[in-house]
């Protein structure tokens, strides 16, 4: 099995200017949560940015400020797809918050329309952790 540690971005972002790894990038509890599991498991991790899809850890990206909407959900399937394929992917474990949770919806359409196409076995891991507003 080829499987994946994947979770979304988050809105709190470090504002430094330039470009950092998305580990760095991204300021969350959740993130660092997933980060530290995928290096304790000897395991994959991407992160499903709303701007810039999948991506990994050390990817050094910009501050940005994009939630993913459902209307762009259709447009991101595509190249999740691809970074799915080109990694052999053939199960994820997702960490997000449960699906009602406000802003989460067009996620979880992007990663289950990608696993369909590509039959991928994917299993939900909500975060629950009341402290985190990520």
């Amino acid at each position: 099995m080829n499987c994946y540690l994947i979770t979304t971005c988050s809105k709190e972002k470090d504002p430094s200017p330039g470009v950092l790894p998305a580990i760095e990038r991204y300021q969350s509890e959740r993130i660092a949560f997933v980060y530290q599991e995928s290096q304790r498991l000897g395991m994959q991790m991407l992160i499903l940015s709303g701007k810039f899809g999948l991506i990994q850890p050390t990817d050094e990206i910009p501050w940005y400020d994009h939630a993913l909407q459902m209307a762009e959900v259709q447009a991101m399937v595509p190249p999740v797809v691809n970074v799915l394929e080109k990694n052999a992917v053939d199960q994820i474990l997702f960490y997000a918050r449960p699906l009602e949770t406000p802003g989460w919806a067009p996620y979880y359409a992007v990663i289950e329309e990608a696993c369909k196409q590509l039959e991928i076995d994917l299993q939900l891991c909500h975060w629950e952790d009341n402290q985190s507003t990520d």
